[in-house]
């Protein structure tokens, strides 16, 4: 799927549409907020100035906006009605919408993704958004990882191949307590959303963090009983992981660290290494075996992956709400 993505290059057209804009904003809900922070790295490498806003914050109090402001939606389905909002109160020549094939959405800024997911518990349109925002950025500027593209598709079918790795970690996860994902800089956005897919999938009680907040307050509440997934990726957080790894060590608490440094995290209870990829690059690879822990939880609970608990008092929830 990458290597298709990366074979099929965004129009001349949909690129024209963000061209010199002074600033661009990036919007999704969820797993595509989370794709929209990937990509204000991956566009501010290219010297863009770039801000991720969620969807429901940029349709209702929008920020101020300028004449030369650009806008890329994330969408997996094209149908959240916050996310269509926030495109009916942009300029309609100046934005981008990353979505998957058989989206509503239509028109000369539509990028496609991959064809709908069955389950909405999403994973490879999210893979495919953040693989998009990438080209999107090469294609405005000139980052300096633009060489590592090609690398991807190897990268990522070596991540897939990490599965019987993470059903032997996972059993250092107690996942009848809270489990905390941990990361800075762009794996913070990693560590969301491995967060909220193990909710998504299993049912078990996760929290996010950013990696220098978790020390600012959250820390105090973390007790032995749980357990953090630490993302170990090279670069400007891995010292001050390397400390939160430690301090963990001192409460208890099992933790696993995921990524390329993985090993270098000598306090971790558990360690599964990923390709070694760009920083900016690799939460499109770390994201993977998160994924299969999630699915892997799913299993060991007794609980429908797919079934996005739609049944119960569940089912009846989510009747007072639209999406």
């Amino acid at each position: 799927m990458v290597a298709r993505l990366l074979s099929d290059v965004p129009s001349q057209y949909a690129i024209s549409r963000l061209g010199g804009r002074s600033r661009i904003f990036l919007v999704g809900t969820g797993t595509s907020y989370h794709g929209a922070l990937v990509g204000q790295y991956l566009l501010r490498s290219a010297g863009i100035e770039a801000w991720a806003i969620p969807a429901f914050e940029f349709a209702n109090y929008p920020p101020r906006f300028r004449d030369d402001d650009g806008l890329v939606l994330l969408s997996h389905r094209g149908s959240k009605r916050f996310s269509q909002a926030a495109l009916g109160g942009f300029n309609q020549d100046h934005w981008v919408a990353i979505t998957g094939e058989g989206s509503p959405l239509r028109g000369p800024g539509v990028l496609k993704t991959v064809p709908q997911e069955r389950s909405p518990v999403h994973t490879a349109s999210h893979t495919g958004a953040m693989v998009r925002l990438a080209q999107l950025a090469v294609a405005l500027g000139s980052p300096s990882w633009k060489a590592e593209l090609a690398r991807l598709p190897d990268a990522m079918q070596a991540a897939l191949a990490r599965r019987s790795q993470v059903i032997q970690a996972i059993d250092r996860l107690r996942l009848g307590r809270v489990v905390h994902f941990v990361g800075g800089g762009p794996a913070y956005a990693t560590a969301l959303e491995g967060a909220l897919k193990l909710r998504e999938a299993a049912y078990v009680s996760t929290e996010g963090h950013e990696l220098e907040s978790i020390l600012h307050g959250p820390l105090i509440s973390i007790n032995a009983e749980d357990s953090v997934v630490l993302m170990a990726q090279p670069g400007a957080s891995m010292a001050r992981t390397a400390e939160l790894s430690a301090a963990l060590h001192e409460i208890g608490t099992p933790t696993m660290a995921v990524g390329p440094s993985a090993a270098d995290l000598t306090t971790a209870t558990a360690r599964l290494e990923t390709p070694a990829i760009d920083e900016l690059l690799a939460p499109i690879v770390n994201v993977v075996p998160l994924q299969w822990m999630a699915l892997e939880a799913s299993r060991r609970l007794g609980v429908d992956a797919d079934s996005f608990r739609k049944e119960g008092r569940y089912a009846a929830a989510q009747t007072k709400f639209s999406l």
